[in-house]
């Protein structure tokens, strides 16, 4: 396994190229865009896209005598969670961590595939743009990244958004429609894109809430990570557990999470558990409410 392209991206740590005099934020971002190409280009070239041999052995040493309770897998997942990285989709989220396996990436709420390298360079030319740093971003600015938990719903504190396991790649329009709105079912709305096949468009929007086109499972999952990493983050009105364990049971793991969730764990130390065991995520739930 080669992991040399991120330890390259945390040499040029952000805040310090950004307190540097002599770089100018147009030449900063330019070396972002460089840094993130490289990276892209040398995991699609020499990295197998899931090792799922190792991720089996390391499955069972994380887990290892841990019960699946709300306060143990709290502890859990705060503890691994050793590596607490910026929010910097460019660097983490498109050149590797959510890459599909043909090696595209694909639009979290439409299933829309989009070009890595294009879409790096896209976010990268909108900070040009706006004058803007990845740390300092205006909230007019939408990039083509998701919070699946809204930013908004943790005053864009870290670690929360930075956290790999709920950021994923979206595009601009599916960012704006769904905003920070909760997740909930319509009666009707029946999209089921990943069957009927995916239609133009994100999903519905309607009175501050959000079905998406595509996804829900994989929405579901994350949202319950940041739930059992974050407890007590967020309101719990804003968060359906209901619907999201029916997306939960309808819409089961996919080869594309267990790369994810392999790939988060070689960067920041911790995994979704609602992953690596999604049996037990009524049981989670069950006690949560309790």
């Amino acid at each position: 396994m080669n992991l040399i392209p991120y330890q390259v991206v945390e040499q040029f740590n952000e805040n310090e190229l950004t307190q540097d005099s002599k770089i100018s934020n147009k030449e900063m971002l330019a070396q972002e865009l460089d840094i993130a190409k490289a990276v892209y280009l040398e995991y699609s070239n020499n990295q197998t896209y899931y090792e799922e041999d190792r991720d089996k052995e390391i499955k069972q040493t994380y887990y290892k005598n841990i019960s699946f309770d709300r306060k143990n897998i709290h502890e859990l997942l705060e503890k691994t969670h050793q590596n607490k990285l910026g929010y910097s989709p460019h660097r983490y989220v498109y050149p590797w961590v959510d890459l599909q396996e043909n090696g595209k990436l694909k639009s979290v709420y439409s299933g829309e595939e989009m070009d890595p390298l294009t879409v790096i360079e896209a976010d990268i030319r909108i900070l040009e743009a706006t004058g803007g740093t990845i740390t300092h971003l205006s909230d007019e600015v939408t990039l083509n990244c998701e919070h699946v938990v809204p930013q908004s719903w943790f005053d864009k504190s870290q670690p929360m958004r930075g956290d790999l396991h709920h950021l994923f790649a979206c595009d601009p329009t599916c960012n704006s429609r769904r905003g920070n709105s909760p997740y909930y079912d319509f009666p009707d709305y029946v999209p089921e894109g990943h069957i009927l096949g995916i239609e133009e468009g994100c999903g519905k929007a309607d009175e501050g809430k959000f079905e998406p086109e595509y996804g829900k499972g994989i929405v579901a999952r994350a949202t319950f990570y940041f739930l059992a990493r974050y407890p007590g983050t967020i309101n719990n009105h804003l968060v359906n557990l209901k619907v999201l364990l029916e997306w939960h049971q309808k819409f089961p793991v996919s080869l594309y999470e267990k790369h994810r969730n392999l790939a988060i764990y070689d960067l920041q130390g911790n995994r979704n558990p609602f992953i690596d065991f999604p049996e037990f995520a009524e049981t989670w739930i069950y006690e949560k409410k309790n």
